[in-house]
């Protein structure tokens, strides 16, 4: 039995760039559609293209994955079972997905479909990972900043395939929790629009540091190939590279290089394992942003990762693009084929099509008109040869050595009925190689149908969990530093809830309950959350697991990620739990999801106000929030400002109680950013440069659901006048904002 190896999976923008990638060698194709793919301006395929690359690919024993990794609103997730089941019953191999409303919706209604969770979903730990295949998750594209020993231990501990990158751009945030193109201009990046803000020039605000401008969001691409043993041993299923919005002549470059030291390692191991100059050189002129490096397999982060100087393409070699047009795109890969034709007078024309060598089994016969006698000119069989090599735009070819021709010496045939004979051969040859991929008409599991959105609300809001309701008007308040706890309780701010980041100095067991006893004496119904940190990584659980005391002395938690979901259900843990906006809920289904996890959610910031109404009808509005206050979190990223220019804290200081600092980038049109560097989780928060702020809807009364205030970086000062502001506008006394400037998000307009 020959041994598993790894896949190598390329991407295709249209269908040219699909062939090349056959042709130069990949195992398995990855292509976005007319809809839900995260490069909406790629070429992408159309319905009948994906069909087809679906049966091509299978011709070769490759595999087609689709991307529907965007986030759907209610009325695009209705469409989605239409929009996938042509290319399920043509037997698509499987779908990336970030949205979990999709996920679940693919997962009942398309039985055999392998659901491959996007890195868009964020997925960090082995907690998430274990929690997406009891969903029924096949495979886990992890974010690509965990290191090869995480990659190695999520494997480990799920079983679950591991699908990595190898080569490409690189994103500077953690995928999926991006929204700086989103706010800043529109296009969201979890809608497959991002607008690339990381690639523009920055310089920190600070006076007399770093004033030219240089690029610290950006980040060098990776390149693999000079460690791709260490990453087979570590027993990665499939290797990816980036570039759906490349052109074709990359993917097929890159591939056949990729394919050709893969397949090295395969012949002569590790130690026979050498990457050739000329290839370096040649994947440096196919489309590299000016240097690359070795992504996060070996590293946390690092200055050296960032093209600090320039994020511009160094340009391409079009010699050798000419040269990988020539060879993998200009002829595309064709299955040879034998094929037998019998024309004897007083019988049916006949064609027998087949494989050859181990595939000489999968064959078919066609039959066409009776042959008859010629009056005149009889047919010859050097006639039927070149008449049945015309096989064009097929995916088949044969030679004349492997077309044999049975011919009455008086037979006439008309040329266009041997065509047309050809054709329906080809065509059914066609269906007998793909017939073992091909899946039956009806996909829908027996006695499981796929509930409607609304049926879902009803579902859930029939389902109400442990834990007190919130009303609707009421706020809740998230803070991030004692000075700013300390404004919340100077002003007795009645706050239904109270959210505090789990980096807070000072958090303690005994802190909390002296906290919860003062919000008691106020008379205050206050419940007391912790915030769990944006990102949790193999090293965070033992931080958090150093906090139960504080968890389990506190009502509950605040979770931003699905890794916090499997470890709260491991622990397992026994308080309140509330999702916050990054843990999306774009749709109903991935609402109600959520809901049977949680107690409460808070509702994304790319959903606009009718958007906003509709995910609502139906639902429980006091199990949700809305966010009415705050710098929204722009960014969450593993690579540190900080340490990109010299400033890193690490071992200087014990890290675990090193506080959080705020830098602050400033960009082209002089708006600055904040930047808070989290030492203890070795991450950063990049905030906007101002404040979300929906006052007039709280004035107004507007509000369906609780109001969250989040605080991020507001002196105590600051947030006190914030709070007498929103408490002020909820009795409807609107005065003037206590900032300068500040934003309605997507309150109006949305994402596309």
């Amino acid at each position: 039995m020959r041994e598993k190896r790894v896949e190598l999976l390329a991407p295709a923008g249209n269908y040219e760039g699909f062939l090349g990638a056959v042709c130069a060698g990949a195992d398995a194709v990855y292509l976005g559609g007319e809809k839900f793919g995260a490069r909406a301006y790629a070429d992408n395929f159309t319905g009948e293209e994906i069909c087809r690359a679906i049966s091509y690919a299978h011709l070769f024993d490759r595999k087609v994955y689709l991307t529907v990794n965007t986030l759907l609103k209610d009325t695009e997730l209705s469409e989605l079972p239409a929009y996938l089941e042509p290319f399920y019953k043509a037997g698509l191999d499987g779908v990336i997905v970030q949205d979990i409303g999709a996920f679940l919706l693919m997962r009942d209604t398309f039985p055999g479909l392998k659901l491959h969770v996007s890195t868009q979903m964020t997925v960090t730990g082995s907690y998430a990972a274990k929690k997406l295949k009891e969903m029924g998750a096949d495979r886990i594209v992890p974010a690509r900043e965990l290191s090869l020993k995480e990659i190695e231990k999520l494997k480990k501990d799920t079983g679950l395939e591991m699908e990595t990158f190898i080569h490409g751009a690189m994103c500077y945030c953690y995928s999926g929790q991006c929204l700086f193109s989103s706010i800043l201009g529109g296009r969201s990046g979890n809608r497959g629009r991002c607008a690339q803000p990381c690639r523009l020039p920055y310089q920190i605000a600070e006076s007399g540091q770093h004033k030219k401008d240089t690029y610290p969001l950006s980040l060098k691409d990776l390149c693999s190939i000079s460690f791709l043993p260490k990453l087979i041993a570590a027993g990665i299923d499939s290797f990816k590279i980036e570039g759906r919005m490349k052109k074709p002549e990359y993917t097929a470059g890159v591939t056949a290089i990729y394919r050709k030291y893969i397949d090295l390692y395969y012949e002569k191991g590790a130690a026979g394992y050498a990457v050739e100059k000329e290839d370096l050189e040649r994947l440096s002129a196919l489309y590299v942003r000016s240097e690359t490096q070795d992504g996060y397999y070996f590293k946390r982060n690092g200055a050296d990762m960032v093209t600090l100087a320039s994020p511009s393409y160094s340009g391409s070699n079009e010699k050798l693009l000419t040269a990988v047009r020539e060879q993998y795109l200009d002829a595309p890969l064709k299955k040879q084929i034998q094929i037998k034709a019998f024309f004897q007078t007083g019988e049916k024309a006949a064609l027998t099509l087949s494989g050859i060598g181990p595939e000489s089994d999968i064959a078919v016969t066609v039959y066409g008109e009776m042959v008859e006698k010629a009056n005149k000119q009889p047919i010859t069989a050097e006639n039927i040869k070149i008449s049945l090599q015309k096989l064009g735009n097929t995916f088949f070819t044969t030679k004349e050595s492997d077309i044999c021709v049975t011919l009455s010496p008086d037979a006439f045939y008309p040329l266009k009925e041997i065509n047309t004979l050809r054709r329906q051969g080809v065509e059914a040859l066609m269906q007998a190689f793909c017939a073992a991929w091909a899946r039956p008409q009806e996909q829908k599991k027996a006695g499981q149908e796929s509930p409607s959105a609304e049926e879902s609300g009803r579902k859930m809001y029939q389902q109400a969990l442990s834990g007190e309701t919130v009303k609707a008007a009421s706020f809740h308040v998230g803070v991030s530093t004692r000075e700013q706890l300390s404004a919340v309780l100077h002003m007795a701010f009645p706050a239904a809830v109270l959210y505090l980041e789990s980096d807070m100095s000072g958090l303690t067991a005994e802190f909390v309950s002296a906290l919860k006893a003062e919000l008691a004496k106020e008379r205050q119904n206050t419940a007391v959350f912790i915030a769990l940190p944006y990102i949790i990584r193999e090293g965070d659980i033992a931080v958090l697991s150093a906090m139960l005391p504080v968890l389990a002395e506190a009502d509950g938690v605040l979770l931003r990620n699905m890794e916090a979901l499997g470890w709260l259900e491991e622990i397992p843990y026994k308080g309140r739990i509330r999702t916050d906006a990054g843990v999306y809920c774009f749709n109903k289904r991935s609402l109600q999801f959520m809901l049977e996890q949680a107690e409460g959610c808070c509702i994304p910031y790319e959903l606009n106000r009718k958007e906003c109404g509709r995910l609502l009808e139906g639902m429980d509005a006091g199990r949700l929030e809305k966010d009415v206050y705050g710098r929204i979190p722009l960014m969450i990223t593993a690579n540190c400002i900080a340490k990109t220019y010299g400033q890193c804290s690490k071992g200087t200081k014990d890290t675990e109680n090193v506080q959080n600092r705020i830098l602050r980038l400033q960009d082209r049109y002089h708006k600055t950013f904040p930047a808070v560097v989290c030492c203890r989780h070795c991450y950063n928060v990049i905030y906007n440069a101002v404040p979300l702020s929906l006052h007039d809807m709280v004035s107004e009364g507007k509000a369906k659901t609780p109001m969250r205030l989040a605080f991020t970086v507001e002196t105590g000062q600051e947030t006190e006048k914030i709070l007498r502001f929103f408490a002020d506008a909820q009795k409807g006394i609107l005065g003037k904002p206590p900032y300068a400037e500040y934003t309605l998000g997507h309150e109006k307009r949305g994402v596309e």
